[in-house]
């Protein structure tokens, strides 16, 4: 019974490990990866990140990303991603795009400074 007590109040630690663990996984995983599933690399990084967080910081990220969608910053990003010309050059215009974004955000919402920090080191260890 000990045991089953000392696990349950590791359950947090574990699942942050899992967590590192898969984005670690991920990063090995995408060095041999085409561009079209490092892109969905990306992704799915970010949206682990957003899953873990809270209703209200969910809100606050839903409210910043509408706020940043007639930026020309933001505009001009995501044009260069939809007419890159090659898978290479998506890539490279994603990162661009995903850097851009998370900028923006962190602009209109300081207070979601610590998300875009971890949604940055997410995505970094898929694309280094």
């Amino acid at each position: 019974m000990k045991s089953a007590v000392r696990h349950f109040s590791l359950r947090p630690y574990l699942g942050s490990l899992l967590v590192a663990g898969l984005a670690l996984g991920t990063h090995l995983q995408a060095q041999s990866k085409s561009p079209e599933q490092t892109l969905a690399a990306m992704d799915k990084c970010r949206e682990q990140v957003i899953s873990q967080l809270s209703f209200s910081d969910k809100m606050k990220m839903k409210s910043a990303m509408g706020a940043i969608q007639d930026n020309p910053q933001f505009i001009a990003a995501n044009t260069a991603v939809t007419t890159a010309p090659t898978p290479q050059a998506q890539i490279d215009a994603r990162k661009a795009l995903a850097k851009v974004k998370l900028d923006l955000i962190a602009q209109q919402d300081p207070s979601l400074k610590p998300v875009v920090e971890k949604i940055r080191a997410a995505q970094a260890s898929v694309l280094k």
